[in-house]
């Protein structure tokens, strides 16, 4: 059955376009007691590409959450750095304008530690039986998801998908879906610089003779080997590892859905890198920004957006220069990685449908 999405081309999101956007999903049922939380990702630190706080603002605004019940909200992450804990993650975020007075109040959903979380037993359909999903993503009423779209290491590109299933994890849920993905080290790429141990959260990593080495019994899969290698040495073979993968990470936004009232997705297809808000920005952008969309459906709302990334021209100075339109720009950024895979899955376990009509307003 094909899902409607909407689009708009404005970015501007104080021009009147988000409200006619979001129009058709306002707030018309409120009780008057209902807590509203609004999903988003605060970016790394150096991060500069994320959904910024102005933005969220406007799409709280248009649909007329209430100032005293509305609560921004992300949970914390395996690795190191500035959203590892919940007091870190609330500094960080007020850093990137995010909470009181700027914003609604942001709060962190999994707890002090990211282990604040609830058991959600998972239908027959899925190969797992119990997702592990942040506690406050369960106790709020509704939820609004916002997500920026652009390229992942792991799952190609990042949208509404990736931002259900990892976004509203506790840690313990996203170890849980990293553990199947075990980085590699390519010894003809290492030159035994140390930054991939410097920065492994699990002290998985050694170099005391040659090339480094990572040890299966510690590596706990959070990718941040990957991220920081400079020379492309750490990888993942993809060969076995990234259906497991994908396939946790949808079940576990199937999870989500079944726990959460959700009352719309939104996708910002703006400053769209080949890497996640999780990482400082690197490389130059894939395309050049192409609008806001949005729907009740994640799985058409992340195709429509892959679809229109993929009709676009490479942007200047892009990575991905010369990757016309029919490219897949994030398959051209990542040869080894197939975005369509969890959109594929996503489909299959009956998250959504990957048909959709487009209107554009």
């Amino acid at each position: 059955m094909s899902s409607e999405v909407f689009f708009t081309r404005s970015t501007d999101c104080g021009s009147g376009s988000m409200r006619a956007l979001l129009s058709g999903f306002a707030l018309r049922d409120d009780d008057g007691t209902g807590l509203y939380a609004v999903k988003i990702h605060a970016g790394e630190h150096g991060n500069t590409r994320f959904v910024p706080p102005s933005s969220v603002n406007s799409v709280v605004r248009a649909l007329d959450l209430p100032p005293d019940r509305t609560f921004l909200t992300d949970t914390t992450v395996l690795y190191r750095g500035r959203r590892l804990t919940a007091p870190a993650y609330l500094h960080h975020a007020f850093e990137h304008g995010f909470g009181l007075p700027a914003t609604p109040p942001f709060i962190v959903a999994d707890g002090l530690r990211g282990t604040d979380e609830i058991p959600v037993k998972l239908p027959s359909c899925c190969e797992g039986t119990t997702a592990r999903i942040a506690r406050l993503i369960s106790e709020a009423d509704r939820m609004t998801v916002i997500s920026h779209f652009k390229g992942h290491l792991l799952t190609g590109f990042g949208g509404a998908i990736k931002n259900l299933g990892m976004g509203c994890a506790s840690r313990g849920g996203k170890l849980y879906q990293h553990s199947s993905v075990k980085p590699v080290v390519r010894p003809k790429k290492c030159v035994s610089c140390g930054l991939c141990a410097a920065h492994c959260p699990a002290g998985a990593i050694s170099l005391e003779v040659g090339p480094a080495f990572i040890s299966d019994a510690l590596c706990i899969g959070c990718g941040e080997c990957i991220q920081r290698c400079p020379e492309g040495a750490a990888g993942v073979d993809w060969n076995q590892d990234q259906g497991v993968f994908v396939r946790r990470m949808v079940e576990y936004a199937i999870a989500v859905v079944s726990v959460t009232r959700i009352d719309v997705f939104v996708n910002f297809v703006t400053k769209v890198s080949g890497d996640c808000d999780c990482q400082e920005d690197q490389d130059g952008l894939l395309v050049d920004d192409i609008g806001i969309l949005a729907s009740k459906d994640p799985v058409a709302l992340d195709q429509a957006c892959l679809d229109l990334v993929t009709a676009s021209e490479s942007a200047g100075e892009s990575p991905v220069a010369g990757a016309g339109p029919g490219v897949d720009k994030f398959r051209a950024f990542r040869p080894d990685v197939d975005g369509t895979l969890q959109l594929e899955t996503a489909q299959m376990l009956g998250l959504g449908s990957r048909e959709y009509t487009l209107t554009e307003v």
